[in-house]
């Protein structure tokens, strides 16, 4: 059952018009919304579409335009980025191999979080800015073990080296801070970051509660 109290009801309403437009029958709703929708953690507010395959940005915006008014705010090859109703729409080509299958539920396609924990991991290796991957990194561990986080990251991301992720993951002066909206507990950094040390620690322990609940520690094996 999707977490659907995680995003602003015009969002999903939108979210579900565009998965059923037979011009977008190829992305897939990736990033921070679609894993709230999966494990309810947090609250969500912008759209990521991703395709494993090529498309047009330009004949895209121009669709998009002229169906649902959106406003481009920049586009490059296999690249568009924009706005429909205020909400933030990223549609973007992300050619690798899926680690799971798309699920398909209520209408909406999304990607698995096995998926979607590799994705975080590459976007905390690549960049390390955006405090929201490390939260759902975070989260995800009462979800699954680091070490099936890193079996993820290493299937969808073969010439990746995972120590890059391992450090980015513990490394945390560029971080900028972002408002967090949680929907399950209160938010301490302090918190957060005690968690992703000890799931680098113990990588194949999948942890019971979030990493904002009493009884941070208590985990067990999976």
């Amino acid at each position: 059952m999707l977490q659907k109290e995680t995003v602003e009801r015009s969002t999903f309403e939108l979210l579900k018009t565009l998965m059923q437009d037979e011009k977008l029958n190829q992305f897939n709703l990736a990033g921070g919304t679609a894993l709230a929708l999966h494990i309810g953690h947090r609250k969500s507010a912008d759209l990521d579409l991703f395709t494993q395959k090529d498309f047009s940005a330009s004949e895209l915006s121009e669709y998009l335009t002229a169906e649902y008014h959106f406003i481009n705010d920049f586009q490059s090859k296999n690249t568009l980025k924009g706005y429909i109703d205020n909400v933030m729409i990223d549609c973007m080509a992300h050619k690798y191999e899926n680690v799971k299958p798309i699920i398909r539920e209520q209408g909406i396609r999304l990607y698995s979080i096995d998926d979607i924990s590799a994705m975080k991991l590459k976007a905390i290796a690549d960049n390390g800015t955006r405090l929201k991957d490390f939260i759902d990194i975070a989260c995800l561990s009462n979800q699954m073990s680091f070490k099936r986080m890193l079996q993820a990251y290493e299937h969808k991301y073969p010439s990746s080296n995972p120590m890059r992720a391992v450090r980015g993951l513990l490394y945390h002066d560029d971080i900028i801070k972002e408002p967090i909206h949680l929907l399950k507990g209160r938010y301490d950094w302090s918190n957060v970051e005690s968690r992703l040390n000890e799931m680098v620690k113990n990588e194949n322990v999948k942890f019971i509660s979030y990493p904002f609940d009493e009884g941070l520690n208590v985990s067990r094996k999976r």
